[in-house]
């Protein structure tokens, strides 16, 4: 909802909805959402093209702010990842580990 786009749609990247991410290619996707250009399809009422890129033609109220990427704020945070994931299991399975050799204290 914050994206302003459509159902299904990705709010980081212009994948259509229904094919794969891309995940299994194991390259980056260079098709990241742009608010610019956005913003110039809006003024010009391109409202067909806003509709193939799976974005709502409504003015964003974040795209008057140059600095502010609504569509980057999607991105996940790779160190808050890891903490949560790795570590996080690792931690979990080392107290079960010291809990049986009853040396956890």
């Amino acid at each position: 909802m914050v994206a302003q786009v459509s159902y299904g749609s990705c709010p980081m990247c212009e994948i259509p909805k229904g094919a794969p991410m891309g995940h299994f290619t194991f390259q980056p996707l260079n098709n990241s959402r742009d608010q610019h250009i956005y913003s110039e399809l809006l003024e010009d009422n391109n409202i067909d093209a806003l509709h193939t890129l799976g974005v709502h033609p409504i003015c964003n109220q974040f795209w008057q702010f140059p600095l502010c990427n609504v569509y980057r704020l999607w991105q996940l945070d790779e160190l808050h990842q890891l903490v949560l994931d790795l570590v996080k299991d690792l931690l979990h399975w080392l107290l079960k580990y010291l809990k049986a050799r009853q040396v956890k204290d």
